[in-house]
């Protein structure tokens, strides 16, 4: 009876594991397809709809990051969104400074594209412009560290 009992607790273990994987895979996945419209709206001269792409990008990286790091899509109750993210870069292995820049990102991503952009109707060229463009740095950092994670935790090289 333990024994099985056992098993069992060790399937969904791994079921959990799997989906996990899964899932951190297909919003990264998710973030490049989004950050790949988003280029494409601003090309055809749209910076609104562009905007919002970019912010989902940026979110859905953000929470495969989160979910690996942390096993946590959000903050818990509490918690800021800032200290939530600063704390996934700096357990990933950044330094104070770098996982404060890269929260501050996260942040001013989702005020000034999510928020004064998409809903407020207002492009200021100087101030939403370099959002989007770091937007790429910003995924394949998370990528980066999604890479060296999974692989320090896998056992794998």
């Amino acid at each position: 009876m333990i024994n099985a009992l056992y098993k069992c607790v060790v399937q969904y273990w791994l079921l959990a594991e799997v989906w996990i994987m899964s899932s951190i895979v297909d919003r990264l996945a998710m973030a490049r397809q989004y950050l790949d419209e988003a280029y494409k709206l601003l090309e055809r001269g749209d910076p609104f709809d562009a905007a919002e792409k970019i912010w989902v990008a940026v979110k859905h990286a953000t929470t495969a990051l989160t979910i690996a790091v942390l096993k946590e899509a959000a903050p818990p109750k509490g918690v800021s969104w800032r200290s939530f993210v600063k704390e996934a870069f700096m357990k990933a292995g950044l330094s104070e400074d770098e996982a404060s820049k890269w929260a501050s990102y996260f942040i001013d991503v989702r005020k000034g594209l999510h928020g004064d952009c998409f809903y407020g109707l207002i492009y200021e060229e100087e101030e939403h412009r370099p959002l989007m463009e770091r937007a790429r740095e910003y995924i394949d950092l998370v990528d980066k560290i999604l890479k060296k994670f999974e692989y320090q935790h896998s056992g794998k090289p």
